[in-house]
């Protein structure tokens, strides 16, 4: 409301020096009265200011659209022609009206010439038009910034996170166990979990450096290595399913999209079930975009104690999405007491 306020006191003022150049030429060139010259400005400004406002709220509803540019210009001519036709003849009548109030006769003789009349209105026109939309171009250039400043925070606290999970010391302390136990077991099988846990942790601070995207094979490759240290501690508890359709493999995804996601399932469905559970992986091309599920077996929650949960896992993964895709990201959670907990989220195929 503020806003709007400020815009048309300054859109008020913003008209005096318009008004002051028609009194100066009233009174310099026309040699009228100063009376009679204030009257004669303020029938000319006056109408083009309200008709003007006319402008400003049909060009709020009209934005420039690249795919529509006949019908934005026919509009705009229309809406252009309308608006010379109307300040001008509310301005003809407004100074007959005076005439006829001073000295009993209808006068509509303008004083000037029609044609720098309509000169006039088409350039009033023209400004008025030409500075709303530069006002809207830097509104959405703003907006798009901070879109993308709180694109860019969300990320960086979704790598953050994924790194303290990595490194936190349960994690670690967890892995470093089975390894030693492994040491005196079978030391091929733990060569090659230093070597995933080596490569895990290599890959989130080359992520973390410079990444905008990941290709989705290597989003997989991350998770491959991050299940297969904790199975070192969950054994055959932790069973894996995956439907991974070769032709999603070059999609390209936010990092650490599913890793979050995998680590939802095995903290709140499989590590702490006797049984253990099933998570299961699947992805698809559909119509050009991207579908991800990521579900598994457990015991699944009420979907509102869900959307409540103060873990920013899942919600800072639709965070992510929804920044960076806007609507044409889909993000949705599905799970009931006893039913297990799926996510399914669908981004544009790159």
């Amino acid at each position: 409301m503020r806003k709007a306020f400020r815009f048309w006191l300054v859109y008020g003022i913003a008209w005096l020096p318009f008004a002051a150049i028609y009194f100066s030429l009233f009174v310099a060139h026309l040699g009228r009265s100063l009376l009679d010259a204030f009257k004669g400005s303020l029938f000319n400004v006056v109408p083009a200011a309200l008709f003007g406002a006319g402008i400003v709220v049909a060009c709020r509803h009209l934005p420039w659209s690249p795919t529509h540019r006949a019908r934005f210009f026919s509009i705009h001519l229309l809406l252009a022609l309308t608006y010379v036709g109307l300040s001008m003849s509310v301005a003809l009548f407004l100074n007959a009206l005076d005439e006829r109030l001073a000295h009993g006769a209808w006068n509509y003789q303008s004083g000037g010439s029609m044609q720098g009349g309509v000169i006039t209105a088409l350039m009033i026109y023209l400004t008025i038009a030409g500075i709303v939309y530069a006002i809207q171009i830097n509104q959405r250039l703003r907006a798009e910034e901070a879109r993308a400043a709180r694109a860019e925070n969300l990320r960086t606290r979704a790598e953050l996170e994924a790194l303290r999970a990595q490194l936190n010391p349960h994690f670690l302390f967890n892995t470093l166990h089975s390894l030693m136990t492994l040491v005196r077991h079978d030391p091929v099988a733990a060569e090659e979990a230093l070597e995933r846990l080596a490569l895990l942790l290599r890959h989130t601070l080359m992520t973390m450096k410079d990444a905008e995207n990941v290709a989705l094979s290597d989003e997989l490759d991350f998770v491959d290595n991050y299940l297969a240290l904790e199975r070192l501690r969950l054994g055959d508890r932790l069973r894996i399913e995956k439907e991974i359709q070769s032709e999603t493999l070059n999609c390209e995804l936010p990092p650490f999209t599913l890793q979050p996601l995998v680590e939802n399932s095995i903290k709140h469905a499989i590590s702490n079930q006797p049984r253990g559970g099933l998570l299961k992986i699947k992805t698809e091309l559909r119509d050009g975009f991207l579908f991800v599920e990521l579900l598994d077996d457990g015991p699944g929650a009420e979907l509102q104690e869900v959307e409540a949960s103060t873990g920013i896992g899942v919600r800072t993964v639709r965070q992510r999405l929804t920044t960076r895709y806007g609507h044409e990201a889909s993000f949705r959670v599905h799970t009931a007491p006893g039913k297990g907990f799926a996510v399914r989220m669908e981004i544009p195929a790159k």
